[in-house]
């Protein structure tokens, strides 16, 4: 991070965003979960929400207790007092089962094309990459998983699919995923995921990944599969 960080700037008339950085990676991550637990331990009165994201963090405020200027000014204090943060984004450590079945990796295919890789060679390549998720969004549970290797990387579909399956595992330029419900999705789909990505059965309804969880993908068979989305309330299938 550069003498240009932070930089806080108003998004809409009920939330600023403050950048840290202009690059994503594990340093600036632990900086923004840092700074988001200096803010939910003062507890400012005009504190409505946090949504960390790769290089900022979206701070949703009371506009009846703080505007703009006050919110703006006490978050750059605070950073200024925490300080920036050093080593590695704190997170969970997670391994999400994947099934990489012709049945279910519709673009396999093209992606072994694109990239001059086997279909074998892909499947190595994303279950021995570690992950790190930096940002929820585009969907409940949606999580934004980097960074691939660059010889996995290949451009979202030229058109999206207008329905992509629950549990899709799929892959665009330098970035992983599985998608949490069957939605509209663009990007290339290598496999399927037998755990659901967000719980609805709980109370606030609650995502699987949090920003900041090292995630690995392991490969299953297909009965294997089955096991597991079974033992997960049954709500993927093949």
């Amino acid at each position: 991070m550069d003498a240009q960080f932070p930089k806080v700037i108003a998004a809409g008339e009920e939330a600023a965003l403050i950048y840290l950085a202009d690059q994503s990676g594990d340093t600036v991550l632990s900086s923004i979960q840092q700074l988001c637990a200096n803010l939910e331990q003062a507890k400012p009165p005009w504190l409505v929400e946090l949504v960390p994201s790769f290089t900022s963090l979206m701070v949703y405020y009371d506009v009846l207790q703080a505007n703009f200027s006050q919110v703006q000014a006490q978050l750059n204090q605070l950073f200024e007092n925490s300080g920036q943060a050093e080593g590695a984004a704190f997170g969970r450590t997670l391994q999400i089962p994947v099934y990489y079945g012709d049945e279910v990796a519709e673009d396999l295919g093209r992606v072994s094309e694109a990239t001059g890789l086997s279909p074998e060679q892909i499947i190595q390549l994303h279950t021995s990459t570690d992950l790190r998720v930096y940002a929820l969004g585009f969907r409940p549970g949606f999580g934004f998983m980097g960074s691939l290797p660059k010889q996995l990387r290949v451009p979202r579909l030229a058109t999206p699919r207008q329905r992509v399956p629950k549990g899709a595992v799929a892959i665009a330029e330098a970035q992983a995923a599985v998608y949490p419900d069957v939605s509209p999705g663009g990007w290339n789909i290598i496999g399927r995921c037998p755990i659901s990505m967000f719980n609805r059965r709980t109370n606030p309804p609650a995502p699987f990944l949090q920003v900041g969880d090292r995630v690995t993908f392991t490969a299953v068979g297909r009965s294997q599969f089955l096991e597991l989305a079974e033992e997960n309330g049954g709500e993927i299938s093949l």
